[in-house]
């Protein structure tokens, strides 16, 4: 017979064992209750919540403060549907801007974007201690009005916007992107109303702050590139001192294939003539210092055709189409059927110096010694841009 002793030994073992092969899931409970228990659990359940909330309401205060800071641009409305915080990279992107006059009667606003994300450069800030960060702007719309008085007239107003922005980004902006974005040309005081445009802009400007620590040189350079009505595609490259009290740049732009009758309605509402066929090419080359400025720019029309009597019912425009005609006609260069010519221009900014007689003899030239092409040298380069010395 077992003894007293062996009895109470086997029935522990029997429950120790009975413990072994318990399912894990089945002692979750028991821990959760510890953990409970635990201070520092707690605590980090307070503090979670503290930056929740203080999160939630930072984000409505920023947006508050936007709004408020944009809308004191006189005779201008700003809203922002929301804002959101990106504190672990030192960012804000600001959700669904809208600016709109208000002091005149434009139907359209004068800038809209979905999504605009302001954030620090964290490698400058660690390895150079400079305090720049970036700005990005995606699928953004600028509409430039044209009309016949102030009220019915919207153009950029330079300074006022540049100190909000340094309001709402105190950091000095050393990259600046525009992704998919419209820039729009309107003008509803004439027949027909005119709504000329360019997509796709993609613009990338970089070294703004003007700074060797960040870039090689003191030269901030900026790309853009975009398609013009739909249709056409053009470039350009701009190298800049973005300090200098004069203007002091170097700027080239070109204008590929493009067809005429998307002009129509701009050619209609100014000239009072429209385009029957043919293509379009620019090309434009500029520069400045210490606020003179140098530079040319190449319109080339190939296969151009104005005149269309089938097209007219107006006897007057039809008289002057036929006069526009005539005239391109004569000064035109048969062997490729090319109408263009070379606009030099040189001056200040203070005192424009357009030069209408050189314009002239280029177009004979054009028509009688050589077609001008319309595009840029082959290998062009931007002429070197020499930073204003600082104090």
């Amino acid at each position: 017979m077992k003894t007293q002793t062996e009895t109470e030994t086997h029935s522990s073992t029997r429950s120790s064992n009975r413990r072994a092969t318990l399912p894990r899931g089945s002692r979750s409970p028991a821990v959760l209750r510890n953990v409970v228990r635990r201070w520092w659990f707690w605590t980090l359940i307070i503090v979670l919540t503290a930056v929740v909330v203080v999160h939630a309401f930072l984000a409505i205060w920023v947006r508050d403060y936007v709004n408020r800071k944009l809308s004191e641009i006189p005779g201008y409305r700003a809203h922002v549907a929301a804002v959101t915080l990106h504190l672990w990279r030192g960012a804000y992107q600001i959700h669904g801007l809208d600016i709109k006059k208000t002091d005149g009667k434009v139907p359209v606003p004068f800038f809209a974007a979905p999504l605009i994300d302001f954030s620090v450069q964290w490698r400058a800030l660690i390895f150079e201690r400079a305090f720049v960060g970036n700005i990005e702007i995606n699928r953004p719309e600028i509409n430039l009005v044209n009309g016949s008085s102030e009220e019915t007239r919207q153009a950029p107003v330079d300074a006022p916007w540049a100190q909000k922005v340094k309001q709402l980004f105190p950091l000095k902006i050393n990259r600046f992107a525009v992704h998919d974005g419209e820039v729009r040309y309107r003008d509803f005081s004439h027949t027909p109303k005119v709504n000329m445009w360019v997509d796709r802009v993609q613009m990338v400007a970089t070294n703004l702050t003007n700074s060797k620590k960040l870039s090689k040189s003191l030269i901030a350079d900026l790309r853009v590139e975009g398609r013009p009505l739909g249709v056409g595609d053009v470039r350009s490259q701009i190298s800049l001192d973005p300090y200098a009290a004069k203007p002091t740049f170097a700027f080239n732009l070109e204008l590929r294939e493009m067809p005429l009758v998307k002009l129509n309605d701009f050619s209609k509402a100014y000239g009072h003539f429209t385009f029957d066929a043919g293509t379009l090419k620019v090309a434009m080359e500029a520069s400045a210092n210490n606020g003179a400025y140098r530079g040319y720019i190449e319109p080339v029309f190939d296969h151009m055709s104005i005149f269309n009597p089938a097209k007219e019912d107006n006897p007057i425009t039809a008289v002057w189409e036929a006069i526009l005609e005539g005239v391109t006609r004569i000064v035109r260069n048969h062997p490729k059927d090319r109408f263009g010519t070379k606009v030099p221009f040189a001056g200040t900014f203070d005192h424009p110096n357009p030069e209408i007689l050189t314009t002239v003899f280029n177009a004979f030239r054009n028509a009688f010694v050589k077609a001008f092409q319309g595009e840029l040298p082959a290998g062009n380069k931007l002429p070197k841009v020499e930073p204003e010395k600082k104090q």
